[in-house]
């Protein structure tokens, strides 16, 4: 009778009713940004299929271009200031709303003006026409209002009208992208997907902004413009490096190498990339345990439940190098087949993104955050010079390896820095430096040793077997980790 239960729609809706307005937010956000990276990536083997690599490379490119531009039109005014001043302005969230609204929009306008004035210069350097330009500032305008309207509602619990706006531009988006790329010309689909893009981005975006400038009655208040910008003025460098060491390595083979080749490696790093929906779900559980255990000084129990944490996702990222050509194939069909080696780096590079976030909560747990800048711009820089040296030489699969490469400085620098926090405020430690070691150098020899094995599809297999085997063997442990983390024990 009991097991029973658990399979009723009526038992699952009382569990339901009876969770906090607070949780349920939390998990239509969940469900909603599963969904959004759920259809992003079902259409993915649609428009690879449909058009060639040199269009669908450009089309990359010209989303990590908007990226980039973005980051000043927009001066992250969505990030953590717009949080800070709901919760300062409590008393007029819907003016501060509207305040952040009007400020990107002036911006955008100015940054729009530069760019015309220098248009054919900004032209070379990009590889856009000054009709791809417009476009983009047309996107970059409308690109904030439905993320400042989010976030307003999620103050006051509102999670049923944030389901259906997200959903709506989920489904438009690529909606629209199909209408219109089926309905272009081959050689020119590649502007039809753009073109899909910003007029997807203008509607959803003209109805929000239209609706937080009625909310705000239309007035702009100064004071709360001057408090973002002046907050979010020192953090910019930071914004720029996180951007350059995450996603500069297109803009660069771009410039380096070839569109279709912008295309390959766009197709295997978002492959490669699928895991972190488990690790940033892993890492938004243990966050809450993280801290209590921080506040008991209970520091070899963080220690080997982070390596053992750290264990399981690499045992799923070697099964899932394993498969790379299967997912390639599904991604994106044989004529990405040779993209298949740019996965393994980018996959392993999700172990030290999972680490470094943890050992960034520690630091935030002291109030130690500013060296969260330093170590962004010299990833940055390493990114970019490592780069720039290797692409020329091995082609755009070296930027998948300056990735991992630098994705572990970044993540071994947060390591020190943290250890000396610890040291400094409780003469004590979490993490031996050998263990971050052993993990990067079992990683690199096994990830580069399954790269030798794509041609052979049976060795891959009982690879995986074994793997898989090894996991089951291994369940009561990973499910007492997990409980651990769940209690908060």
């Amino acid at each position: 009778m009991r097991g029973r239960q658990y399979l009723s729609i009526k038992y699952w809706a009382n569990k339901y009713k009876g969770i906090p307005i607070q949780a349920k937010l939390a998990l239509w956000i969940m469900f909603c940004n599963i969904i959004q990276k759920g259809i992003s990536l079902i259409t993915v083997p649609i428009f690879t299929r449909i058009m060639d690599t040199t269009q669908y490379g450009m089309v990359s490119a010209y989303f990590s271009w908007v990226s980039i531009v973005q980051i000043i039109t927009s001066f992250r005014l969505g990030a953590g200031v717009y949080n800070k001043g709901l919760s300062k302005f409590k008393e007029d969230q819907d003016g501060y709303c509207l305040a952040m609204q009007y400020t990107t929009s002036i911006i955008t306008i100015v940054v729009f003006a530069v760019f015309m004035s220098f248009h054919q210069q900004f032209g070379a350097l990009m590889d856009m026409t000054i009709g791809m330009q417009i476009l983009m500032f047309v996107e970059l305008f409308f690109a904030n209002s439905m993320g400042f309207w989010t976030v307003r509602q999620q103050y006051d619990y509102n999670y049923r009208p944030i389901v259906v706006a997200t959903l709506t531009f989920a489904l438009l988006n690529p909606t629209l992208g199909l209408i219109f790329v089926l309905n272009t010309p081959a050689d020119s689909r590649g502007l039809a997907r753009i073109i899909s893009t910003v007029t997807a981005q203008a509607l959803v975006g003209a109805f929000f902004y239209i609706h937080n400038l009625r909310k705000g009655k239309y007035r702009f208040k100064t004071e709360y413009a001057k408090f973002a910008v002046k907050f979010n003025l020192p953090l910019i460098p930071h914004y720029f490096s996180e951007y350059i060491l995450n996603q500069s390595d297109k803009v660069m083979i771009q410039k380096l190498c070839s569109y279709s080749d912008v295309a390959f490696y766009s197709v295997a790093y978002n492959a490669g990339m699928l895991l972190t929906i488990i690790t940033n779900s892993i890492n938004t559980a243990m966050t809450p345990w993280l801290y209590q255990s921080l506040d008991r000084k209970n520091y070899k129990k963080i220690n080997s439940t982070l390596l053992s944490l750290a264990i399981c996702i690499m045992a799923i990222l070697i099964i899932f190098i394993c498969l790379a050509p299967e997912a390639i194939y599904i991604l994106a069909g044989k004529k990405y087949a040779e993209a298949v080696y740019v996965l393994p780096p980018v996959a392993g590079s999700i172990i030290f993104l999972f680490l470094y976030t943890n050992f960034a909560n520690v630091e935030f747990y002291f109030d130690y955050n500013k060296f969260t800048m330093y170590i962004s711009m010299i990833g940055a820089v390493l990114n970019v010079v490592l780069n720039y040296i290797f692409i020329r030489i091995f082609g755009y699969v070296a930027a998948a390896y300056t990735t991992y490469v630098c994705y572990f400085v970044y993540c071994f620098g947060h390591f020190l820095f943290m250890e000396h926090i610890i040291k400094k405020e409780c003469n004590d430690h979490i993490f031996e430096v050998k263990q971050v070691l052993v993990l990067f150098a079992v990683l690199t020899v096994v990830m580069l040793g399954m790269s030798f094995t794509y041609a052979n599809r049976w060795l891959r297999y009982g690879i995986i077997l074994m793997m898989c085997i090894a996991l089951i063997l291994n369940k009561n442990r990973i499910n007492n980790i997990f409980s651990t983390i769940k209690n908060k024990e």
